[in-house]
């Protein structure tokens, strides 16, 4: 398994990095009690990700109360409260908790509130960075300067199947992209839903183009992320392609009315043969009464890929409005620690991107089984984002729904979007 995640991992991780702080001295993963700037009692509040509550619940307890037991004076108080509305609105009423998750480069947000003064840089609280590769420094940078915890983990988007389902029809985890569109063909042909999607949620719909996007246009976004012209051709393929999977009732008659969780249950409850969901979601079907398998989709090239993406679970910011941004950054810090680390890992199973983190059993060997690692189309779009465009929310909000419901084709959905790039 270490070679594994040792061979993925082995650009970003040949060597270890220096601190983003030269000055540096202080270990994050010391198991001796910390101190704090103040003997003060201080009451941190704390947002965690409600979305992903499910998972993050176990881990973030022990977490909290290890970091409680390291900090006597700080008290944590923590809520999954947050979503995207909910931090919106305490952007503009101003009424950020002391910490909160943030995405660090995988969106243009973390950038954003930086840039407003909302969020505060982090290199004066020394948080040691020489244990992580380049890629995972880079997620917390804005302009040069830290402003969230380090990722200790990689995730992406990849299929789990039921291996009853697969195994009565003869079929097997797929290696090449024409294997996979035959066992699609004969899970219809025998009156199964391939695929769990959720039609009716951003984000929900987004998953299949991101496993598919590395397939069809990898050379495309790293030209987005370069600043350079896409393929038309190339895109257009990949809408079309989106929406075949549509057409050929891939995803069964109710998909639309469904969102995420409704996609879950479906799959859990064995009414689909499979569901596009990402690694960080593993502990949902860990814990469903199933025989569960994973892979990576194939390329149509017959690369098997992976997308780029760090886990945001541990990765948290300091408000500009907290009152205790000292003992606020200490959290932060601890998070970026291989005890808080370990603790997410034993609770959840992710790949990790540290190597001093002890993978969680055989499942992760799973996680690792992919040749290449490839773009994230929603990274390259909001990297390709500016101030008047912002094709990473267009992708989200128009393109995929309309693809979804069969409003416009590839061709149409291409144009659109290069209409966006276009806007400086």
């Amino acid at each position: 398994m270490a070679l594994l995640v040792t061979v993925v991992f082995a650009a970003g991780c040949s060597k270890e990095k220096e601190s983003v702080n030269p000055a540096n001295s202080d270990s994050a993963s010391s198991p001796a009690v910390s101190s704090t700037a103040s003997a003060e009692k201080v009451t941190l509040k704390v947002w965690g990700d409600l979305v992903n509550q499910a998972i993050a619940e176990e881990p973030f307890k022990k977490i909290n109360e290890a970091f409680m037991a390291k900090h006597p004076n700080i008290k944590i108080d923590y809520e999954f409260a947050q979503n995207e509305d909910s931090l919106n609105v305490a952007l503009q009423a101003n009424t950020l908790p002391d910490a909160f998750y943030v995405q660090g480069n995988k969106s243009t947000k973390m950038k954003e509130m930086a840039k407003a003064g909302q969020i505060i840089p982090l290199d004066e609280y020394k948080i040691d960075s020489s244990r992580f590769p380049e890629e995972a420094i880079n997620y917390t940078l804005v302009d040069g300067k830290m402003y969230s915890s380090l990722p200790s983990f990689f995730d992406y988007a990849m299929i789990y199947y039921n291996k009853d389902i697969f195994a009565k029809y003869s079929l097997e985890a797929p290696k090449t992209w024409d294997d996979f569109l035959k066992a699609l063909d004969t899970l219809v042909a025998n009156g199964v839903t391939p695929i769990a999607v959720g039609g009716n949620g951003d984000f929900d719909r987004y998953w299949p183009i991101q496993e598919m996007a590395p397939a069809f246009i990898n050379e495309d976004m790293i030209n987005l992320y370069e600043g350079k012209p896409i393929d038309e051709a190339r895109m257009t393929e990949l809408f079309d392609t989106y929406r075949m999977f549509v057409d050929k009732g891939y995803y069964g008659k109710d998909f639309v009315a469904m969102d995420g969780k409704a996609a879950q249950l479906a799959f859990t409850n064995g009414k689909t043969a499979m569901i596009f969901d990402g690694t960080w979601n593993n502990t949902i079907y860990e814990q469903a009464s199933m025989n569960i398998g994973r892979f990576a989709m194939p390329g149509k090239d017959g690369v098997r890929y992976a997308q780029e993406g760090m886990n945001n679970l541990t990765t948290y910011a300091v408000a500009a409005t907290s009152k205790h941004p000292k003992e606020a950054a200490e959290y932060v810090k601890f998070l970026s620690s291989l005890e808080a680390a370990q603790i997410v890992e034993d609770a959840n199973g992710h790949v990790p991107i540290v190597k001093d983190i002890k993978p969680k059993g055989e499942i992760v060997a799973e996680f690792s089984a992919f040749d290449k690692v490839g773009k994230n189309i929603y990274h390259a779009f909001s990297a390709a984002a500016n101030e008047k465009s912002k094709p990473q929310d267009l992708l989200l909000t128009e393109i995929l729904p309309k693809l979804m419901l069969k409003k416009i084709t590839g061709a149409e959905a291409t144009q659109i979007l290069q209409q966006e790039l276009a806007k400086k």
